[in-house]
């Protein structure tokens, strides 16, 4: 009997450890947090009932309470199909919530639990959003929690002034999100270039090439591609060693950068550069081809190294990937014909 129990037991578990596993996988950083957040308040409430202070009001307290049990849940139970805008509606209430205590609240320590909910939304919408969403909703935030002052000038039931508290507060989400806005493009750089060259890889490829075309139909404007390829590649290590081939790499992708006018690691400039692999990269331009074919003349007749390449302009409604297969061709058809750069 005891070992048919013990038995029982370790299947029940078992069987818990893998809904818990399947639970986990479920989630993402972005529902994760979104279910944070509200736990986090729900945290604040429940620590009022428990401690209480003068003046509570246990039936709001329990009713907000709820609320965000229910807001933390729904993320987790939606998990990877928590949509983005869900989040946005989600903290643009507790934005409306911190507006209602801040104006009609005569209790410095619900006015100080409104504040203290701003660090928590810059960080959010700093790390999950483009920057103009994140960068409006903020504004707007900042505007919101100033604008108070003209219908609650004395908030803060005494116990400091109320523009030092907002201010304090104002500075602290500022930092909150300009922090956390300077980590995420320092991911993204990391996740999106190659390290040795400052190129684009190709999942930042993957990230501008869509963009890039986008905007070259929006705008009408030619937009034109270049596979380039070092010739005899090998004979640079040989020679000099790695480093001479690294150096070669990275002073090459550095001076197509320059003539592309490649920006930053989002390729948001004239064009970008993007190391395909080994020695090969592709140059995206907002020119004709003629003219990136020209250009890429007169660069190799000032570089210190030969390389090969295959120019074609991008077609009306041809994706980014299907161009640089053209341009690919172009590059190897020329090498077959002995075509001399």
């Amino acid at each position: 009997m005891d070992r048919l129990l013990t038995d029982a037991v370790a299947g029940d578990l078992e069987r818990a450890r893998a809904l818990l596993r399947r639970f986990v996988r479920w989630q993402t950083p972005f529902s994760t947090v979104s279910a944070l957040i509200p736990l986090m308040l729900v945290v604040v409430f429940a620590s009022d009932l428990l401690i209480g202070h003068p003046h509570i009001e246990r039936r709001m307290v329990v009713v907000w309470l709820i609320v965000y049990l229910v807001l933390t849940v729904i993320p987790l139970v939606l998990g990877r199909r928590y949509p983005l805008w869900a989040g946005l509606v989600v903290v643009a209430g507790m934005e409306a919530w911190s507006s209602y205590f801040m104006l009609f609240s005569r209790h410095s320590h619900t006015e100080i639990n409104a504040l203290l909910e701003l660090p928590l939304v810059a960080l959010y919408v700093a790390w999950f959003y483009p920057t103009v969403i994140a960068w409006t909703f903020i504004v707007l935030s900042m505007a919101r929690v100033w604008s108070t002052l003209i219908w609650h000038p004395e908030m803060g039931s005494g116990i400091g002034s109320p523009v030092i508290m907002i201010g304090y507060a104002v500075i602290i989400m500022l930092f909150c999100f300009e922090g956390a806005r300077a980590v995420r493009r320092q991911l993204f750089a990391q996740a999106n270039t190659d390290p040795l060259t400052g190129a684009l890889n190709r999942r930042g490829l993957a990230e501008a090439g869509p963009r890039a075309v986008r905007r070259a139909r929006r705008t009408e404007e030619p937009l034109a591609v270049a596979v380039v390829d070092f010739d005899n590649f090998k004979r640079v290590n040989d020679a000099g060693g790695h480093a001479a081939g690294d150096a070669a790499l990275r002073e090459s992708a550095r001076g197509w950068s320059a003539m592309v006018g490649m920006r930053g690691s989002a390729g948001r400039g004239g064009g970008f550069v993007v190391r395909l692999g080994g020695d090969e990269f592709a140059l995206v331009a907002r020119t004709g081809a003629a003219e990136l074919e020209e250009r890429l003349h007169r660069a190799h007749e000032e570089s210190s190294f030969s390389w090969s390449w295959g120019v074609v302009a991008v077609q009306t409604g041809e994706e980014l990937d299907d161009a640089i297969a053209r341009a690919d061709g172009e590059l190897y058809r020329g090498r077959g014909a002995g075509l001399s750069r």
